[in-house]
């Protein structure tokens, strides 16, 4: 019999804490599809088992328009915001297009802004009558009586969610084409190719799988966007599945929720994400072999653009602006009046920080705050510690290969659960555990259930983490063993501090998508408290838009300045100690 070695007994623990956040969506999803009738929950007496819930989609052809929808919605904003960020970074890693780093700051900012913001920003921008962008179009063409642009169309939906997707391209793919030697790409040039031949010839098959994994990424990014269709999609006439899912589960007025339908929907969503998962695992499983890593610095950009510099800063500048910068303004300048109003004298003479006033005054705004900085410091914190362990069991440990792998897929495969469905299956889970447990242990309707549930996402701290591990040499640890450590310790002692900015950087990245978070407490918490900033948000946005952009405004701020202090916060730590 093996002895039970402290490797093993955190092996253990490991597994059993992502089995424990993982299983809820997995296994509830597939076990309330096979639970009929659907519109009864799943483990109430009476509940048989079939097939009616995925019969009953297939009966109505209704899953047919909700699948080329969504399909065209994906592609269309996987395709928009892969050209264009795949352009911005070609521009910046291999030009000397000015203001290269001032384009990568710029672009960052999306990620401060919860999509709910960001959505809300271009309907204040593009609505097709009042909004500002094309009011001010009209007042230079006026032969237009509405638009030119619609935003509550498909592809206004698609330039959306396709803009919020290029700074995930961008900083996928300048990461890519630092890491490759541009001497290969230069040797391509003067040896007489064009150099619309050196990119097709050489630098997309280097980058080819970086540029698999990047569309697979954001097409499962794109599948599972709530926020976009949420606000778009009925004006738009669009059936997506993500809205699909949530409206089955959310609209009890002509009878009780369907929550066989949503299971079946979540299903087939979930074959669908995984599908691309596997794409992904695959394109990132032999990555090196397509990578070529100088060892010098770039001394000198590839391409010069000679007279062209200019003229593409200022494309890039006015890209940025629009998709950076003006929602944002936008979104002050409503935060600013009581109703809305294009700018003009009457609107200057109006603005006031009333609305302010009137958002502290709301009672709920303080418990939205505490909520919303207890789950955005707390779940982070449970997924970071739980992939830190996964990432060294993984790299380091020296348990059965199986078990490994088995670790590795599991912690990797949580980017496949699409929010929504995810959700719905955390509702079901704490509605039963409520009725399981005593009274005096409050878990349904709180924010506990909110930390547990936003803890599920283990994939992007546990690669992370995974890259910081694999980058440390293991003499550390095996000079630590020749010493009479023990291998947990080490991991405590040595790896876990070495790896702490890969550790802060993770947490802060979990950090920042909790705060955005919306579908989680929206669908988890749907008859109301407690709320989050993201929630109160969206039922200001119902009543009193001055408030709800009053409140958005302050988030991004707040964002801002948790951005800055943590930055500022690492920057000291790596500064060395005073002799």
């Amino acid at each position: 019999m093996r002895a039970l070695t402290g490797e093993r007994l955190l092996t253990g623990a490991t597994l059993l804490a992502v089995v424990s956040l993982l299983a809820p969506p997995l296994v509830l999803t597939l076990f309330s599809a096979l639970r009929t009738p659907g519109d009864r929950l799943p483990y109430e007496p009476g509940v048989g088992w079939g097939i009616a819930n995925f019969t009953d989609l297939y009966a109505t052809g209704a899953l047919h328009h909700t699948a080329w929808d969504t399909g065209v919605f994906v592609a269309g904003s996987v395709a928009l915001a892969f050209v264009v960020g795949f352009a911005l970074a070609w521009a910046v890693e291999r030009t000397d297009l000015p203001g290269r780093g001032l384009v990568y700051v710029l672009l960052l900012v999306p990620l401060m802004m919860p999509s709910l913001v960001t959505t809300i920003g271009w309907i204040m921008l593009l609505g097709e009558r009042t909004g500002a962008l094309n009011v001010a179009l009209r007042r230079v063409l006026p032969f237009w009586d509405s638009g030119p642009f619609d935003i509550f169309t498909m592809y206004g939906m698609i330039l959306v969610q396709g803009f919020g997707l290029v700074t995930l391209v961008f900083v996928f793919l300048s990461a890519a084409l630092r890491s490759v030697d541009s001497s290969l790409e230069e040797t391509s040039r003067i040896s007489g190719a064009s150099p619309f031949g050196t990119f097709w010839r050489v630098t997309l098959p280097v980058l080819r799988p970086h540029v698999l994994a990047v569309l697979a990424l954001s097409a499962i990014l794109a599948v599972e966007s709530f926020e976009v269709p949420l606000l778009l999609a009925l004006g738009a006439g669009a059936d997506i599945l993500s809205t699909r899912i949530y409206f089955a589960l959310s609209d009890a007025a002509g009878g009780a929720p369907r929550y066989g339908t949503v299971a079946a929907l979540g299903v087939h969503f979930m074959v669908l994400t995984y599908a691309l998962f596997g794409l992904y695992r695959l394109a990132t499983r032999h990555t090196e072999r397509f990578t070529t890593i100088s060892g010098r610095a770039r001394a000198h950009p590839t391409y010069l653009l000679g007279r062209w510099r200019w003229p593409a800063f200022s494309l890039a500048a006015w890209f940025l602006f629009v998709v950076s910068i003006a929602p944002l303004l936008v979104l002050v300048w409503t935060s600013l009046l009581p109703q809305y109003l294009q700018p003009g004298p009457r609107a200057f003479a109006a603005l006031s920080l009333d609305q302010y006033a009137a958002l502290l005054a709301d009672g709920r705004l303080g418990s939205a705050i505490v909520n919303t900085l207890v789950v955005a410091a707390a779940a982070p914190t449970l997924a970071v510690a739980v992939a830190l362990a996964a990432a060294w069991l993984v790299v380091r440990g020296r348990g059965a290969r199986s078990v490994r792998a088995v670790l590795d897929v599991l912690t990797s495969s949580s980017v496949a659960i699409p929010s929504v469905v995810a959700a719905n299956a955390f509702f079901l889970f704490y509605l039963r555990l409520n009725r399981e447990l005593p009274e005096w242990v409050p878990l349904f309707g709180t924010v506990v259930a909110l930390v547990f549930a936003y803890a599920y996402r283990l994939t992007i701290a546990y690669h992370i983490q995974r890259a910081g591990v694999v980058q440390m040499a293991a003499d550390l640890e095996d000079a630590a063993a020749t010493t009479g450590v023990s291998r947990l310790a080490a991991f405590r002692g040595i790896v876990a501090p070495l790896v702490r900015p890969s550790t802060l950087g993770a947490w802060l990245f979990l950090s920042v998508i909790a705060f955005r978070e919306l579908t989680l407490p929206l669908v988890i918490n749907a008859d109301g408290p407690p709320f989050v900033v993201s929630t109160l948000i969206w039922k200001l946005w119902g009543s009193d838009t001055g408030q709800a952009a009053a409140l958005a405004v302050t988030s991004v701020a707040f964002m801002l300045a948790l951005l800055f202090a943590v930055r500022w916060y690492a920057a000291r730590d790596r500064e060395p100690a005073p002799p």
